[in-house]
């Protein structure tokens, strides 16, 4: 791993290394049986540890998306609030919206946090059973309060609280008790260091019991089936074995370093890439920044896809802004199993292309 040069530098997917790469080119298994099932059994129980939680965790063959879809169709019968801070929080609306749920978009503009104020403001004016929150906004950077946001939403008995956690799950603390969280989900392509294809999420007491008197809520993404196959310690429908196993692998080693070691180490990474480029504008606002990615303002007119089409030629690559964002900010990932000597390393790197672009 010491020798190995990543060259993804995006804000996911991240770089695997070649040890998890390994871990997946084992035979593939049975989807079902006991070789399967010994496998599930040690992901059920790596996965509470990283969510925080005692609550049930599931893997699912999916993206984070159709986790998003999951939570509209498993726990709202009357109106979701959701909170709309970016490029992803605003796919959990559309998503409701295509589901034909009644839905609120509480907005406030990218680059800004959601605050728990504004939701308890909007949770008195709606009768509202579900509040959606992304926790890392992978497109501005923004890392929302969910400690406070979960406090507010508790004060509603009848309110369930889902998060997205697909960009800080790994690389940031994710406390799914203390918090209050019914339903967190993730991908696990991005601070877990994996190749995409899986998605990760907990699941409360309450959020079953929401789901399981749900009408119409599909199969696929049925929190109930998910709960009758984890007894058998299986998956579902036929789960990518070989993902599966290789997570197995790697959860292993993300518990080794210990998760408050992984957070500090990030955490750490996102200040030396901050103070480094501190020349930059950075896009969040200062006390809202996500440790798993930074977001540069482009205030000084620089061609971004021409500065990424330098580096690439290097053998590495980093992201242009997202959506609306592409050109008016830069991103830069330090997530999964990147380390400080690796971001001093594409930092150099960055530098050089940019003096020769002339910028």
């Amino acid at each position: 791993m010491s020798d190995y040069k990543p060259r993804l530098f995006i804000p996911g997917p991240t770089e695997v290394f070649p040890e998890v790469l390994e871990a997946m080119a084992g035979p593939v298994i049975s989807h079902r049986g006991p070789e399967v099932q010994e496998v599930t059994a040690d992901v059920f129980s790596q996965l509470k540890v990283l969510f925080g939680t005692t609550h049930p965790c599931y893997p699912a063959l999916s993206a984070a998306t159709g986790l998003m879809e999951a939570v509209v169709r498993n726990l709202s019968n009357k109106k979701i609030l959701a909170t709309v801070c970016g490029a992803f929080s605003e796919r959990q609306y559309q998503i409701a919206v295509k589901n034909g749920k009644p839905v609120d978009a509480l907005r406030v503009d990218p680059g800004l946090a959601v605050r728990p104020e504004m939701v308890a403001d909007a949770l008195s004016k709606g009768d509202y059973d579900l509040v959606t929150v992304v926790h890392s906004e992978t497109s501005t950077g923004v890392l929302n309060p969910i400690e406070d946001i979960a406090k507010v939403v508790g004060e509603h008995d009848d309110v369930l609280l889902a998060v997205d956690c697909v960009s800080s799950l790994a690389g940031a603390p994710v406390k799914v008790d203390d918090w209050h969280i019914d339903v967190a989900f993730s991908g696990i392509q991005k601070a877990l260091a994996m190749p995409p294809g899986l998605a990760l999420f907990s699941v409360s007491p309450r959020a079953m019991e929401r789901s399981l008197g749900m009408k119409n809520k599909g199969q696929y993404f049925d929190f109930e089936v998910f709960a009758k196959m984890a007894a058998k310690n299986q998956s579902p429908a036929t789960i990518n074995t070989s993902l599966l196993v290789a997570l197995r692998f790697q959860l292993g080693r993300i518990l080794a370093e210990g998760l408050e070691n992984r957070w500090q180490r990030h955490q750490e990474m996102a200040s030396y890439v901050r103070t480094r480029l501190s020349r930059f504008n950075l896009f969040p606002e200062a006390d809202f920044m996500s440790p798993t990615v930074s977001v540069f303002r482009n205030e000084t007119g620089i061609n971004v896809g021409q500065l990424i089409d330098a580096v690439r030629k290097t053998g590495k690559l980093f992201g242009n802004g997202y959506g609306a964002l592409k050109e008016k900010t830069f991103r830069i990932g330090h997530m999964g199993d990147l380390q400080m000597h690796h971001m001093e390393d594409f930092l150099d790197t960055f530098e050089d292309c940019l003096a020769a672009t002339g910028a």
